[in-house]
């Protein structure tokens, strides 16, 4: 019996359909094999971009994710070295609400409060920070408090806590600095004026109050040395020799000078040592302000 019967085929092509039998079975198993090639191909494929995608979601779930926390926090510190407390206050508090608080943000609020002269409350605020990692930046706070009032005793001991927690925070020695001449305790301002201006050498600010102590030492040519060498504008220079004059060791001499635009305008421009003056004849001190103020807004 055979594999395969055929109905039966015109002469003369036996031979081409024999072959065309005997060529079946290849065929069939050829389509087979390229079937299954392509079945194991698009196998292939597919577990390929199975395993891309999930590459790609590992990688966005471990891509980091903007920190709203910080940008606004970092919104709020503008806003504060704008001078916008009354709207920061508004924003520590929607940050609070959303996010908690934190002892920086309590700082915040707590700086707030006193630069709008809020002051038992920021008083309050500064006290609970004592003991919290904002600690140096509370005794700061409480100390231009204690200055604004005029305490300037109780003012270098606010400062003084502050200094020895962050002793190389340029601002907090020279508010220690200044508070300590404004205590008339001059030898004691020298080493934290000397320290700021040292530890921020380029920022005018820390230069102009090193002139004042010069100034109030009675060595008004160094002090004219450093604010030359530091290119003090006018308007700082005359703010320098004023609080030189109020501290109560030397009395201005004014003087008139030319602005940039041609215009002749009077300044304090030299000094003279007083002579057995009563200090406490002398103008009243005018309200505490940091060195970050008193020189303008060039640093």
């Amino acid at each position: 019996m055979t594999d395969f019967q055929f109905f039966p085929i015109k002469s003369g092509t036996s031979q081409q359909a024999t072959l065309q039998v005997r060529l079946l079975p290849l065929v069939f198993v050829f389509a087979s094999t390229l079937l299954a090639g392509c079945a194991s191909d698009s196998a292939r494929v597919y577990a390929q971009q199975k395993e891309e995608a999930q590459l790609r979601q590992q990688a966005e779930d471990k891509a980091p994710t903007p920190d709203n926390k910080g940008m606004y926090l970092g919104l709020i510190r503008q806003m504060q070295e704008q001078g916008m407390y009354f709207a920061s206050l508004a924003h520590i508090d929607a940050y609070e609400q959303q996010n908690g608080s934190t002892p920086e943000v309590q700082r915040l609020r707590a700086d707030a409060l006193r630069e709008t002269r809020q002051v038992e409350a920021a008083d309050t605020a500064y006290r609970k920070l004592l003991t919290s990692p904002e600690a140096a930046a509370a005794w700061h706070g409480l100390g231009l408090m204690a200055a604004q009032n005029g305490d300037y005793k109780a003012a270098t001991t606010s400062l003084r806590e502050a200094v020895k927690r962050e002793p190389t925070n340029p601002v907090m020695l020279s508010d220690l600095g200044y508070a300590l001449l404004r205590s008339r305790d001059i030898a004691a301002a020298r080493v934290p004026l000397a320290q700021a201006a040292e530890l921020a050498p380029d920022n005018r600010k820390m230069i102009g109050n090193l002139a004042l102590l010069l100034l109030v030492s009675g060595d008004a040519e160094k002090a004219r040395a450093v604010m030359d060498k530091a290119n003090l504008p006018a308007d700082s220079r005359a703010t320098v020799y004023r609080l030189a004059a109020e501290i109560g060791e030397l009395q201005p001499v004014v003087v008139a000078v030319q602005d940039s635009a041609g215009s002749s305008k009077a300044i304090v421009k030299g000094a003279t040592a007083t002579s057995g003056k009563d200090v406490s004849t002398l103008s009243p001190a005018t309200p505490f302000q940091s060195m970050l103020d008193r020189f303008g807004n060039g640093g």
